[in-house]
């Protein structure tokens, strides 16, 4: 009885986490999710353009240079201090970029499933060459990444 009586207390707190974040988020004002949409209506956004909260807010849909990668690479490890430090960095970024790997194949993947969709055979063949394009751009800037990384950890 107690085993039963402790898991239905545990399964109540974590049914009312979710409730809980929401009303630290909404200041403890009483507000649901719902509630007036969190204001997304009178925000303007990160950029002033009036998108709210969601959306393509930080970098217009442009992922960064590697030029820029690099740069601020360089930048990061100059203001780190200790080797194990410098190490877990070089590790994280790793794994980013590996991450980054991953979310370009599921995309490129979920893209051609879309044009395959496709009933007219020349929108077709135009939409799979431009998904073969864009994937390879991807994976070129990719490979810089990685390349200036590696340059950077040895």
């Amino acid at each position: 009885m107690k085993t039963r009586h402790t898991a239905l207390l545990l399964a109540a707190s974590l049914l009312t986490l979710p409730a809980l974040a929401v009303a630290a988020h909404h200041g403890g004002e009483g507000r649901g999710p719902m509630a007036e949409e969190c204001h997304h209506g009178q925000m303007k956004g990160h950029h002033g353009k009036g998108q709210g909260y969601h959306g393509k807010r930080h970098h217009d849909g442009k992922a960064m240079s590697p030029a820029r990668f690099e740069q601020r690479l360089k930048a990061r490890m100059e203001k780190l201090e200790t080797p194990e430090l410098k190490a877990q960095f070089i590790n994280t970024q790793k794994a980013r970029l590996n991450m980054m790997e991953q979310k370009q194949q599921l995309h490129r993947l979920m893209a051609e499933q879309r044009a395959g969709n496709e009933t007219n055979e020349e929108l077709k063949t135009a939409m799979l060459e431009k998904i073969a394009a864009d994937s390879k751009l991807k994976q070129q800037k990719l490979k810089l990444m990685h390349d200036a990384l590696n340059t950077l950890e040895n």
